[in-house]
């Protein structure tokens, strides 16, 4: 009878291990850094081969500024044929190959062609020339405030306030999306609101921008004094792991609270148990509140709920079914072998 309770003890040990073991590969697995973002980008997508300009209609030549990144090309039918893609440099002068430079940013498209034509007609007297815009310059554009990235956003000469703010992420939840400013160089202030653009599909409330712009996107009223304190620069992700369906790291958000980040995670799964969540901060463990603001570095843990103690994998009833299991076939096996 010795040798049968020996046996069954460490019966039950070796499942206890295994329970344990389970449980530290789970916590491995959690806590393994899988950076999620709203800026994540399909890189195969990107290298499409796609038109390198698209544009809601032709560019007017009158109104339309030349500037750094500019490239035309310059079709000169001489004694031979020449041909180039010339880029407008830094400094806004365009070097054409055995003719020189020539300074044109600034001027319009129609003027720029003009100045370009007669530059070259003093070098090739009796030539035809043709001079045309190739591909448009691309330059940042400053927006701050209530969006996902504040920062600079890379953007086409024709492109207009909405894809620059897509190319940050996007809008805050909190954004006062009825009244973004936008500061030109010059000065002048332009009040759009991107809701009228989008209900009305009014453009002046989504206009093209021009170089040197700079965009504020205010937060709500009663949410700027939050924001506010918890705007940061830091790139430390916030940790959701344990007992949710996306475990792992996600970008941190200012004013996002912890139901926020659960969220964001896939939310709890059905073994977890989102009243027993706590909260790790500075090494300092406490119970997470719903509407807490959570700051860079946070770590959320979802335990293992009283359900999945009981019912789950390797719960306690599967292993005290198993162990009954166990008992059953050796008593039997001992029977017979009495017998």
């Amino acid at each position: 009878m010795n040798k049968i309770f020996i046996n069954i003890l460490y019966i039950v040990l070796i499942m206890g291990v295994a329970r344990a073991q389970n449980t530290e590969t789970y916590g491995q697995t959690d806590t393994r850094v899988q950076a999620k973002t709203f800026q994540d980008k399909n890189e195969e997508a990107l290298n499409l081969v796609r038109p390198t300009i698209i544009l809601e209609s032709s560019v007017d030549p009158d109104n339309y500024i030349i500037g750094s990144g500019d490239i035309f090309g310059i079709n000169i039918n001489t004694i031979e044929k020449l041909f180039f893609s010339i880029p407008v440099g830094p400094g806004g002068n365009l070097l054409i190959p055995g003719v020189g430079s020539v300074s044109i940013s600034g001027l319009n498209l129609k003027t720029s062609i003009n100045i370009v034509n007669e530059r070259i007609s003093q070098t090739y007297g009796n030539a035809e020339v043709d001079v045309a815009l190739l591909d448009l310059k691309t330059f940042k554009i400053q927006i701050y405030g209530a969006v996902i990235n504040p920062g600079f956003a890379e953007v086409k000469a024709t492109s207009r306030l909405d894809a620059a703010i897509d190319f940050l992420g996007g809008l805050h939840r909190y954004a006062d999306e009825e009244n973004i400013i936008i500061i030109r160089d010059s000065g002048e202030k332009l009040n759009v609101s991107l809701k009228k653009y989008l209900s009305e599909g009014d453009l002046e409330n989504n206009p093209m921008l021009k170089e040197k712009d700079k965009i504020k996107i205010p937060f709500i009223g009663i949410h700027q004094n939050q924001m506010n304190k918890n705007i940061t620069y830091k790139k430390v992700p916030v940790l959701v792991t344990g007992f949710v369906k996306k475990p792992g790291a996600i970008n941190y958000f200012p004013g996002y609270n912890a139901k926020d980040y659960i969220g964001l995670a896939g939310g709890v799964s059905e073994m977890g148990n989102v009243k027993k969540a706590y909260l790790i901060r500075d090494q300092v463990k406490s119970k997470v509140i719903d509407n807490q603001i959570i700051i860079p570095g946070d770590h959320i843990i979802i335990p293992e709920g009283t359900f999945a103690v009981l019912f789950g994998k390797n719960s306690f009833l599967q292993n005290l079914t198993a162990l009954f299991s166990i008992i059953s076939t050796y008593t039997i096996i001992s029977d017979r072998l009495d017998n």
